[in-house]
């Protein structure tokens, strides 16, 4: 009887009181703490840089899409500055470059962008010869409307007037896309107008070609150099009138023009090459 009671008893323990054995308490395990993903550090620097870089070329870009307008122009240097332009891409690209420069960058490139898309802008309105002028259609039909034609060369002009000699005109070096005129009452025939008018436009040429090159110094300096047109930028600039006309001489009617050089077919043909060479499209970065 005492076997008895021991069995029952560890019976009982292992035997609920509906027969079943009771199900094993759930074992809750508690995850370690993950380790936090380190937050990324911002480099201010970097992000203000790559922020300017991103506004350079969009500017890059909005003068690109401009281009189209002036390329194969025979001043398209004078009106794009695609060399400057250059000059900024390739500071961009500066591995040492900087927030703050980069800033500067983009205000330069901003300003560089404004300034083609006035000319473009201005160009459109000057191709209808409003003055109704040989000069003005001379000068409208040169550079498709992106030089302008002012009759003020008396106080644009630095001015020789003798017995024999007077300034009908100039281009100035701080606006080469300009011819200053006098006014048509001071030019004594219409051969006159047309000679004096293209031979400032050979002057305008001339700065376009100068711009053309990073150092500003183009094929028309290479030919004063080797001796064409005894090294005379203005009679390279006859010469440019005369070939322009098939002329063969500076006098006509009474009248003189020019700096008493007729220059012969070497040398025009010294000029329409040159001339070809303005009309190539322009480099691009």
């Amino acid at each position: 009887m005492i076997a008895l009671v021991v069995v029952l008893s560890g019976l009982g323990g292992a035997i609920s009181a509906t027969g079943s054995r009771p199900s094993a308490a759930p074992v809750i395990t508690t995850p370690p703490n993950p380790t936090p993903t380190p937050t990324p550090t911002i480099d201010p620097e970097a992000a203000a840089l790559a922020q300017q870089l991103a506004a350079f070329a969009a500017e890059r870009d909005a003068y690109y899409a401009l281009y189209p307008a002036v390329d194969g122009n025979p001043v398209a240097a004078l009106v794009a500055r695609p060399n400057d332009f250059h000059r900024l891409e390739r500071q961009a690209a500066d591995p040492a470059l900087t927030s703050v420069d980069a800033a500067s960058l983009v205000a330069q490139a901003a300003q560089q962008r404004k300034d083609l898309q006035q000319r473009v802008d201005a160009a459109a309105g000057r191709r209808n010869n409003d003055s109704g002028t040989i000069a003005e259609d001379l000068v409208d039909r040169a550079g498709n409307g992106f030089i302008d034609i002012r009759w003020d060369a008396a106080d644009a002009c630095a001015l020789t007037i003798t017995d024999e000699w007077r300034t009908l005109g100039c281009v100035n070096g701080d606006d080469l896309l300009t011819v200053h005129l006098m006014p048509g009452d001071q030019f004594a025939n219409e051969w006159m107008v047309q000679m004096v008018t293209v031979h400032e436009l050979a002057h305008v040429y001339q700065g376009a070609d100068a711009y053309r090159h990073e150092n500003y110094s183009g094929e028309s300096d290479r030919l004063l150099a080797e001796g064409y047109f005894e090294g005379s930028r203005e009679k390279m600039a006859d010469c440019y009138s005369l070939a322009y006309f098939d002329q063969w001489s500076l006098w006509y009617d009474n009248t003189t023009v020019g700096y008493g050089y007729v220059c012969g077919d070497g040398e025009r043909q010294a000029i329409r090459d040159w001339f070809a060479t303005l009309t190539v499209p322009l480099p691009r970065s």
